[in-house]
């Protein structure tokens, strides 16, 4: 099967970030602003629309829910066990909620739909970004090397809007 994108297409999925890696890691950074620019429909094989994502996603500008999608789709499959709990490192975390926001290149020509959920994406963002970073912090060590924690269900309940005063799992 072969399927019929345009550049924009791409980045109303969030899968810009995706595609640019894997599709057009030969290009060079003039090059993909063409690419977005031009916004012409590429071909995409079966595998290489499976390998970025575009085969489970559906198009939204509800760009906020697609950031908390993310979020939950990486706690899956980053977290940690430690004492029976779920814990992800604190630089992934506020790394994939920080980077998401790169999935819409500068160059997208958004729709003023788009440009709307792009704004709301930032501020949204940014105020989980700063509800994570505050979390209490737990050093786990991990082969030879120590790492920042923080608690994968209070990342999930900020993501939720459920978020209530962390407990300290060392109390239970």
């Amino acid at each position: 099967m072969q399927i019929l994108v345009t550049p924009e297409d791409i980045i109303k999925r969030c899968l810009w970030l995706e595609y640019k890696r894997f599709c057009l890691k030969n290009k060079n950074d003039n090059e993909i602003k063409l690419i977005i620019e031009e916004n012409k429909p590429v071909v995409l094989s079966e595998e290489d629309a499976y390998v970025i994502g575009l085969l489970k996603i559906v198009e939204t500008p509800n760009l906020s829910h697609r950031l908390k999608e993310h979020i939950l789709e990486t706690l899956k499959i980053r977290s940690n066990i430690f004492n029976n709990k779920l814990y992800i490192i604190k630089s992934i975390a506020l790394k994939e909620i920080s980077y998401f926001v790169n999935r819409f290149p500068d160059e997208f020509k958004a729709s003023f739909e788009y440009k709307t959920g792009i704004d709301e994406l930032k501020d949204f963002s940014d105020k989980i970004y700063n509800k994570v970073d505050k979390l209490t912090t737990y050093p786990f060590q991990i082969g030879d090397k120590t790492y920042i924690h923080i608690s994968s269900n209070s990342v999930k309940d900020i993501i939720e809007g459920k978020e209530k005063k962390e407990k300290d799992p060392a109390e239970n």
